[in-house]
Formats: C-alpha cells, structure tokens, sequence
C-alpha cells in the first residue's frame, strides 16, 4: 500500500482506489466483529467511562494509522486518484462508479478531528468543486466563441445534468447545491449578457424563430442567479417594445399617412388601426405561450413584458379609440362564425389591452360614441355578446365605468316595449308607413348629434327638415308618437335626432326596384326628388333651404348618395366637391345587381378620427375630467376635513389613476 500511495497515475488510479476500497471494507467488517465481541464493554464500561465506543475508536485508528500515516501520503494519493477518476469520466470514459461510491462513503464516515466535520467535507469536497470550477471555465470560455445562444445553453444543461448524475452516483447530496452553484456561476453567469446577445443566434433570434424549447432551457439556467435573470426580463421587454415600435412605425395611424382621399383614405386609416390592434394582441399571444410553455408561468417574466406591452399601448395616443374601434368591428362583423371559445379569446385580449391601457376614460368615451351607433343603427351581431362584454368591463373596471352603457341597454329595451304599446294603440289605419322610435335618456347617450329637432309641441321655433312631398305623412308620424309618449310619460319632452335614424326606401328606377337602406338626413334628400311624372333638379342651396340640414352635414349626405359607390343621384358638375350651385337629379339609370343596397354617409362608419376631430374628442374628454378631478377633490375633503395641499393633490392622483392620470398643475386648478 506504500508503494501505491506515491503517486497513481491515470492508468493504475482505478486499481488503486480498488485496492483502498478493499482495505476499508475488510477493516468495517472486522470492527463490527470486535463490536459484537466486546458489546457489553460498550453497554456498560464505556459508556459510564464517557469514552468512544469500540467501533468509534477502530474508525479512528484506520484514519490515523492507514489514511493519515506517513504524512498522509495515502490519503492524498486517493483524493488525487477520485479526482481523476472524475476527470476522466468528464472526457466521455467509463469509470467504476461503485468503487468511487465506496470511497466517498469512506470519507463521510470518517470524521476530521480538527474540524469535527467528515473528512469528505474537509479534504475532497472543496477539491471537487475547485476542479470544476478549473473545468467549465476553461470549456465555457471555448464554447462561447463557437456556439449560439440556444447551443450553448443546451451543452450548459447537459454538463448540469451529467454533474448532477455523478453526484446521485458517488458523492454526498450536499455537494449538489455548491457544485451545480459554480456550474450556473462559470457557464451562464460569467457570459449572462453576451450570450443572449449573439448576432443573428442569442435571444432575439430565439423568440423570433419561436425556439420554445430552447428558451425554456435558457429561463431554467438563469433564473437562479437574480443579476443574469434581470438581464434576461430586461432584454425580453427591450425586444417586446422593439416589436412594438416595428409595428407602430409600419401601421402607424397618422392623417398624413393616406396618400387618396376622402372616404377612402378614412377606410384605409381605419383598416391600419384594426390591424394594429390585431397584430398587437397576437404578439401577446405568443409571449404569452412563451410564458407558459418555456418560461413556467414565471410572474416575473410576466411582469416584463406586460411592461413593454404597456410601453407600447400608451406610446399610441391613439391607442383607446383604436381599441373601441377594433371591438366595433368585431361586434358588427368580426365575430360571425367564430366559436365560443374564440369569442371569449377576443373579449379577455380586449380586455387585457385595456388593462394596459393609463387613459380608461378615453376608451370609454370612445366606447360609449361606437355602442351607441352599433345600437341605433341596429348593426350589433349578437346582444349577448354586447352585453357579456360589458359584463367583463364592469368586472375590470367599477359598476360607475359601465353605468351609462348598461342605461343604453336599458334604454334601447323600454323603446321595444313603448313602441309595442304605440302600434297597438293605432286604429287600424295605422301610420301609413312602418316607423320604430328610440327614446333615449340624455344622460346615458354621447352627443352624436349635431342638431336637433324638437316634438311637435316645441318646433314653432326650430327648423324642420321635413317638408318636401310625401313628408306629411313623417310629419304624421311624429306628431301621433309624441302625443302618444307624452301622455304616457307627463312632463318630459322628446327632441327628435334624425341624423341618428335610419330608413328604407323602395325607389323605382329604369331598370328595377331598389330597396335603400338610408340615414333619415339622405331619405329627407330622397323624398324632394319623388315627383311623380316629372323630373326634379334641384341645387345645394334649394336642398338645404327645403330640408333645413345644417351645413356642416348636407355636403357629405350628397356625396354619399352622388358621388360614392351607389350613385342614385346625378351630380352637375361630376366631381366630389360639393358646391352650392352644383345640381342633382334622381339617376334613373342607376343599376345594381343587388335589390337591397345600403348607402352609408360619407365618414358617417366607425373611422378613425381626423386630426381635427380628435382634437375636439380630446377638448370633451378633457373638460369631463375635470369635473372627476374636483368630484374626488371634494369627496376627499368630505371625509378627510383638513389636510395639507401636497397631500391632497397626492391622494387625489392616487384615487383617479385607475382612470386616467391626472398631472399636479391639473388638480391644484382645480382647488383653486
């Protein structure tokens, strides 16, 4: 033993450990003989004396006068021959892993007397990690140069998971925490940033090649050390926000953008925010799949990047109308032959972007606009689903958020009922034509209005755009239901909006019958030209005087019906501009394949607002907060009594931000 002890090489180190695991077995059995023999020495002697036991005593002489003797030449060729035995099986090799398992037993059976810990803990351990420490800094500083992000990663995973196997092999559990600690350390932490930034092969290239498996690899590496799991939260929001901008930068929703005109450049604008909203929730879905299947549903990877979707959301000031729009669509169209489950995927991402969004009442004065002319112009697909989403909103949002879109609701149902009792309470005459009122509350309802009309009692002094042939049977109309509803409702008013009706016409041209589907402003305009017999042609200027249509409307009721798609009117001159002496007659040639065409006024659809009119939705907006800003201030004061400025402006941020942020020079107008 002596002479094996000197110095094992790589050839005979095997055989020496053999050996010492041979000497070490032999030396326990005979002790266990010895302890049985002297069992009751031990029972009575030795422990009344305080002294080791038998089997403690033997243990010790086999550690100081084999492993410890001659300077512990044994012992120091064994740590060298375990340590090359790990070496080699690190290179690929086949070692005995049971005559190592031996060895380390050996070694934690053994107890330092100096330290009063095993000598596994004492004299191979630390030699163990420091080898490894030698090892995968020398392979990590290598591989780094050759291999991308998801390769690297990979082989990292595989020298963990092979170290860890050599540990549940032949050494003690405790050496597992240290060892995979300087294996993070050496392989990940040591190359953190520069590995996730890898040209064309690191990070970004792994989410857009959607590597699930390989960033979930990647999170199980870095998420234990909390500096190189920061840098990956942090390159995975920058990356998101980079999206985001790519995105903004090539649909960005911009009035100078459009490159035609008119109604069509509004529709191309439009279709740009739809997509927008469109390709922002699908980027969230897949990082959202990220999140579940590579990154474990880590909340902090999750706070990361529902941070850069929130960059992202707010950097679009534009972001609350395009949200309300892209709900509009899907309301009017967009959810048709969709399943439940696909519904409910779109209801929760808007809801989601919403949550993301700083500016709620935004959102909800768009909302309020695009449900109130989804409601009236009866292009809801299904009230269920309108009414499951307010549901969600409420949810999300406060009972006071969804108060007025619950009254339209409300609203739009009572008309049902009252519009039941009228019919049933006409002769049977009847009206002559088939007419459906909504009586809505003022409260409840956005102004889309942008003149109005009052009942029969109150019109002495207002303009009344129906006088044209064939309008005192509307005239009719109107007046029987006003009649009606004040008697049923004493002291209340009606003030009628037309330009928030629609009809149906049947107009009899040349070719056929059509069915027109028209806002009450174009039947109005309709109406003046059904001259039996004769052929009326009428200027701007007659039209408006006979119809009363304010001006700011009657140009684009014109182009619609002359200049769009359905050209039911001929216009002189032809072009799209609307001059006061231009003049237009019933086209009787009008042909269309279709018998039932709906003629839309122009920029009268859901579009996205012009600059001009985004800049008085921003004033509205902006005077409605500070009704809220000096509602909450008052509400504050109410219950704290006296308080200092600073605090007050503070608190009052705190209770409006949910809704909007309010700025410190906002709030202290309003408590001066």
């Amino acid at each position: 033993m002596e002479a094996a002890s000197a110095s094992p090489s790589v050839a005979n180190n095997e055989a020496f450990l053999f050996s010492v695991r041979m000497l070490w077995s032999e030396h326990v059995t005979a002790m266990l003989i010895i302890k049985d023999i002297l069992m009751y020495v031990d029972k009575v002697y030795v422990k009344n004396a305080h002294l080791l036991s038998v089997y403690e005593m033997g243990m010790g002489v086999f550690r100081d006068k084999v492993l410890l003797a001659s300077s512990g030449k044994l012992n120091a060729g064994m740590k060298q021959a375990v340590l090359l035995q790990i070496e080699h099986e690190r290179h690929g090799n086949e070692v005995n892993r049971s005559t190592l398992r031996s060895i380390v037993d050996m070694l934690i059976e053994l107890l330092d007397t100096a330290q009063l810990r095993p000598l596994y803990e004492t004299f191979l351990e630390p030699q163990i990690i420091a080898d490894t420490t030698a090892f995968y800094s020398t392979a990590a500083s290598k591989r780094i140069a050759e291999l991308g992000a998801p390769e690297y990663t990979r082989a990292a995973q595989d020298d963990i998971d092979a170290e860890m196997d050599r540990v549940n092999a032949y050494m003690a559990p405790q050496t597992s925490k240290p060892l995979r600690d300087v294996l993070l350390n050496e392989l990940i932490s040591a190359y953190d940033s520069r590995l996730l930034s890898v040209p064309d092969n690191g990070l970004v290239s792994m989410y857009e090649k959607r590597d699930v498996s390989g960033l979930a690899v990647l999170y199980g590496l870095y998420s234990p050390l909390p500096s190189s799991f920061k840098i990956l939260q942090d390159r995975t929001r920058s990356h998101v926000v980079s999206i985001g901008k790519q995105l903004s930068e090539s649909l960005a929703v911009r009035s100078d953008d459009a490159t035609q005109a008119g109604e069509t450049a509004s529709a191309a604008r439009t279709a740009m925010a739809l997509r927008w909203i469109q390709e922002l929730i699908t980027t969230y879905d897949i990082y959202d799949d990220f999140l579940v299947k590579s990154f474990a549903g880590s909340k902090a990877m999750r706070i990361a990047i529902n941070d850069a979707f929130i960059g992202i959301s707010n950097a679009n000031d534009r972001a609350p109308e395009l949200l309300s729009l892209y709900i509009d669509d899907n309301m009017k169209s967009g959810l048709k032959g969709k399943s439940e489950q696909e519904i409910e995927h779109i209801f929760e991402r808007a809801i989601l972007l919403l949550r993301f969004l700083k500016d709620k009442d935004a959102f909800e004065h768009y909302y309020k606009v695009h449900l109130a002319r989804r409601l009236l112009f009866g292009r809801c697909l299904s009230d269920d689903s309108e009414q499951s989403l307010v549901s969600k909103l409420k949810i999300e949002c406060g009972s006071q958020f969804t108060l007025k879109l619950e009254g339209m609701f409300k609203d739009m149902q009572t008309s049902a009922d009252m519009e039941s009792l009228f019919k049933s309470s006409l002769s049977d005459g009847g009206l002559g034509l088939d007419m459906q009122v909504s009586v809505l509350t003022p409260t409840f309802w956005p102004a889309l209005a942008t003149s109005t009309i009052s009942d029969r009692h109150a019109r002495d002094s207002q303009p009344q755009p129906h006088q044209g042939a064939h309008n005192a049977l509307i005239d009719t109309a109107i007046e029987k239901f006003s009649d009606f509803y004040t008697k049923h409702r004493s002291g209340r008013m009606l003030t009628w909006q037309f330009n928030m009706g629609s009809a149906d016409l049947k107009v009899r041209f040349s070719s056929r019958t059509h069915e027109l589907n028209v806002t009450t402003y174009q039947m109005f305009i309709l109406l003046l030209f059904a001259k039996d017999g004769a052929a009326v042609e009428l200027t701007t200027t007659e039209i408006q005087e006979q119809t009363d249509i304010p001006n700011s409307l009657l140009p684009r009721l014109l182009q619609s019906l002359a200049c769009a798609k359905f050209k039911v009117l001929t216009k002189t001159p032809m072009s799209r501009n609307i001059g006061q002496t231009d003049t237009f007659k019933l086209n009787t040639n009008f042909r269309s394949p279709q018998y039932r065409i709906r003629i839309p006024m122009v920029s009268a659809k859901n579009n996205v607002e012009n600059d001009k009119e985004k800049a008085v939705t921003m004033a509205t907006i902006s005077q409605e907060r500070q009704y809220v800003i000096e509602a909450a201030v008052v509400r504050i004061m109410k219950t704290r009594k006296q308080m200092m400025h600073d605090q007050l402006v503070n608190e009052t941020i705190g209770q409006l931000s949910s809704r909007f942020m309010p700025t410190s020079k906002t709030i202290k107008v309003s408590i001066e």
